[in-house]
């Protein structure tokens, strides 16, 4: 049988029927195979029978699949007014934080602070819950491996969310707990779902978690000690937060309780220690890059010393100043590849 010569021929007679009963569509065009192609519909083979009813829903659907292209293109419209305008807000941060750098002195120490404002600042944060949510929105609606895909997406979008380079400590709470929040969202939503999403959630974040530390961990072996005077302070506030990595998840559930159920927050704390029962590496890989954070940070002195001042001058410490400079683009770039990453997980599934 020539496929290509039955669709047609299918699709044309199902165009000529006169009625709108799907029923006596079907039936007239069951009754043609006999007619006409001398074939009973229990002897069709699978890819015949799938080039039957898939010309006969390319007919009946025809209208819808012109709305649904319309839809999709103007849902393309849309992301792409989206992406302008995304690109223009992190323009308009970064001339804006050019300007306030160049009226507010030279003063080494308000221009670190004023850096690392720029780089909490220039990223698309703002936006992470609504990706974080159409992630795992997506996932349920493929509804195979709904756990195992999760995690990959949500490993994805928190690793390069964190930018371990520049780990921090507010950041890493703000993004954590946006991250729950959309799962939380959802879950209840979908209750019969909720433990898959809290789960792989929860495993997606540790799974970044212990990427990303690891990545900064490689980052203090090699960064200039020039680099590391910058960001002194910085680094003794994560050095806490990673002493006490058992109780930052305790921490951010204690302030996602006030906005929502106490039972769903319950689960996903005893979802979160079952993951955590059943692996230290979170911890003991915290507990490594504190002893070498320690080392580190023991080799710099504090204060305006001759030896001090020519650190804050060299090279490598201007650069590192330079960086803000490139902020807005590194952080549109981490979170392009954090929606890349998510979509190439999506569509393997």
């Amino acid at each position: 049988m020539n496929l290509e010569t039955f669709k047609r021929d299918i699709k044309t007679r199902y165009r000529t029927l006169g009625t709108n009963d799907i029923d006596a569509k079907v039936s007239s065009l069951i009754g043609s195979l006999q007619n006409e192609w001398a074939v009973s519909p229990d002897a069709l083979s699978l890819q015949e029978l799938k080039t039957f009813t898939g010309a006969m829903i390319e007919e009946e659907g025809l209208s819808l699949y012109s709305e649904l292209e319309e839809l999709i293109a103007q849902k393309e419209r849309i992301e792409r007014q989206i992406a302008r305008k995304s690109e223009e807000l992190q323009h308009l941060k970064y001339n804006l934080f050019n300007a306030v750098e160049k009226q507010i002195g030279s003063n080494d120490e308000t221009l670190e602070r004023l850096h690392q404002v720029k780089l909490q600042s220039i990223d698309l944060l703002e936006i992470l819950e609504e990706i974080t949510e159409s992630a795992v929105i997506t996932t349920l609606e493929k509804g195979s491996d709904i756990e195992e895909t999760l995690e990959e997406i949500i490993k994805e979008i928190t690793f390069e969310s964190l930018n371990a380079n520049v780990l921090n400590a507010i950041r890493i709470r703000r993004i954590l707990a946006s991250i729950l929040q959309s799962a939380l969202n959802v879950a209840e939503a979908t209750p019969n779902q909720a433990d898959l999403i809290l789960r792989g959630t929860l495993r997606g974040i540790h799974t970044a978690l212990i990427k990303s530390i690891d990545k900064f961990r490689q980052y203090l072996l090699y960064v200039p000690e020039e680099v590391k005077a910058l960001y002194r302070d910085e680094y003794k506030t994560i050095e806490m937060e990673l002493d006490n990595v058992d109780t930052l998840f305790t921490q951010i559930f204690h302030g996602l309780k006030s906005h929502n159920n106490a039972v769903i927050i319950q689960k996903l704390e005893h979802l979160n220690e079952e993951i955590a029962t059943s692996s230290d590496e979170l911890s003991r890989l915290s507990k490594e890059t504190v002893e070498l954070l320690r080392n580190r940070l023991a080799r710099i002195k504090r204060g305006v010393t001759a030896r001090g001042n020519r650190l804050l001058q060299s090279k490598s410490a201007q650069e590192a100043k330079a960086m803000g400079a490139r902020a807005w683009s590194v952080a549109k770039s981490a979170m392009e590849g954090a929606i890349k990453g998510a979509k190439e997980v999506i569509d393997k599934k």
